[in-house]
């Protein structure tokens, strides 16, 4: 609420009945109200007052557009607005910037805004964590029959956890009751399984996933104990499990606990073609539909790099400009986009690009990715903008087709798109923009960290044999 006399900018307003990033922005005559609920609504109502009022953004680490008004004059404004995911995460380095990331309304867990900043969303532990709950350092010694049977043997390296041995389930339990302890601001706390797979098929847990059609049975079976332990003491705090690799299937007859939270992974499908436009994610699709029908809360982990390849050129944006909206359609409260976060100072392709794209897009997915993308060239790359647009739309022709597929870890002699003609009609369009951009260092600066995916296929091509790609002639000032 309010303290003091009622005034047309509070009427009908009670700010306890906001979520914690929901904002009004106000006028009345000469004055305006910008409030919000909890940490960051205010905190964000400012933010959407400078770039959605104002046209103020934060492209970059380095390319901010503040324009200049001599006058800003005051309309009538009711613009009230809260984020359609309640976690937005983009995993990008430069997305990790503090000041980028709270500028564009991203909440991070893996790299969290401090509280004095209006905080972040967090995941504590953040992934794959089985082992942190019981590590194998401390047990496997002593009771190998804690951790998964594998082919007949007990491994604690490299696997999971025997989900159906009480000892596991109490020792599980109090690690988490002694997470929530630590970590009470945490929003929620992640009981999930390693990364890879050795999931354990000893005599129990095998029956129990055979008879729930997936091993997705003996993990919600596990979290669900100690989901309804943790509800008796912190009625508020959830938990949160993956459905992932060999647990993307759920179980045919259990369902999660009300205060547990399925985090779906889209791992290794097509990223030519967006979820809703290509066969090869129908099974995708339809375990997120069964997920939805037993899990209350469903939160999505995407990929939207190449792993083999960080500086591939990588032409995925129909994925980029249409999934976020299709998670939103389908009621997900979350999305951790993985994307290239390169160590030190970032530079994977375009990642600056996509950071910024899925920073709007996971605030308001109604946007159109289209024109982001198209905003995002213009204002960053500048007079050499147009280049590198025809550079950008020379790739996704060719990926068009239904027929055109790759993957998350496809190598550049997998693809369709790194052929003679397209890298020497790059080569062209670079040396164009690079000439665009002479007066501006900075600016020719983003310019030939946009070219590098095309001399980086060049010299993989050369190093493999491919010498219409390069000539020795020109090796070394590909190199330098």
């Amino acid at each position: 609420g309010f303290e003091g006399a009622p005034s047309p900018l509070t009427v009908g307003l009670d700010l306890r009945e906001f979520k914690n990033e929901e904002y009004i922005i106000r006028s009345h005559g000469q004055n305006m109200l910008i409030a919000g609920g909890g940490s960051r609504g205010t905190l964000y109502g400012v933010l959407g007052y400078l770039s959605d009022h104002l046209g103020c953004r934060w492209y970059t680490r380095d390319v901010v557009k503040i324009p200049s008004i001599a006058t800003i004059t005051l309309p009538k404004i009711e613009d009230r607005q809260s984020p359609q995911f309640e976690y937005r995460e983009a995993w990008y380095l430069e997305a990790y910037d503090t000041q980028w990331a709270l500028h564009n309304r991203l909440n991070p867990s893996i790299v969290p805004i401090p509280d004095s900043l209006g905080g972040s969303y967090i995941t504590y532990p953040f992934v794959h964590t089985f082992y942190n709950l019981v590590a194998p350092d401390q047990y496997f010694k002593k009771h190998p029959e804690y951790f998964s049977e594998v082919a007949g043997k007990r491994i604690g390296k490299d696997g999971q956890l025997c989900l159906t041995n009480p000892d596991v389930v109490s020792i599980a339990m109090a690690t988490v009751f002694d997470w929530i302890k630590a970590h009470p601001h945490a929003n929620v706390f992640s009981v999930d399984q390693n990364d890879g797979h050795g999931n354990c098929t000893c005599t129990h847990c095998k029956a129990l996933d055979e008879r729930e059609g997936s091993p997705s049975g003996s993990i919600i079976h596990f979290v669900n104990q100690i989901a309804d332990s943790v509800h008796k003491v912190y009625p508020h705090i959830k938990l949160q499990t993956l459905a992932y690799a060999y647990s993307e299937v759920p179980p045919k007859n259990l369902k999660p606990a009300e205060n547990v939270m399925i985090r779906l992974c889209h791992y290794n499908y097509c990223s030519a073609h967006p979820l809703h436009a290509c066969e090869n994610h129908k099974p995708y699709l339809d375990r997120l539909t069964a997920w939805k029908k037993i899990a209350k809360n469903i939160t999505i982990w995407d990929y939207y790099t190449d792993f083999a390849q960080y500086l591939m050129p990588f032409p995925n944006f129909e994925t980029l400009k249409h999934d976020v909206k299709y998670y939103a359609d389908q009621g997900v409260i979350g999305l951790f986009a993985q994307g290239n976060n390169v160590p030190d100072n970032g530079g994977g392709e375009f990642s600056e690009l996509r950071a910024w794209v899925f920073s709007q897009l996971m605030w308001n997915p109604n946007r159109d990715g289209q024109k982001l993308i198209d905003e995002f060239i213009t204002h960053v790359y500048g007079t050499s903008a147009p280049y590198i647009q025809e550079y950008v739309q020379m790739l996704h022709e060719q990926v068009e087709s239904k027929d055109a597929y790759f993957s998350i870890w496809s190598e550049p002699t997998d693809v369709n798109y790194l052929n003679v003609s397209t890298i020497q009609k790059a080569d062209s369009l670079f040396d164009l923009a690079i000439q665009a951009s002479q007066k501006d260092t900075a600016l020719q600066s983003r310019v030939e960290l946009a070219y590098l995916p095309v001399l980086y296929t060049k010299l993989f091509f050369y190093t493999i044999g491919g010498t219409a790609y390069l000539s020795k002639k020109d090796l070394p000032a590909s190199l330098a």
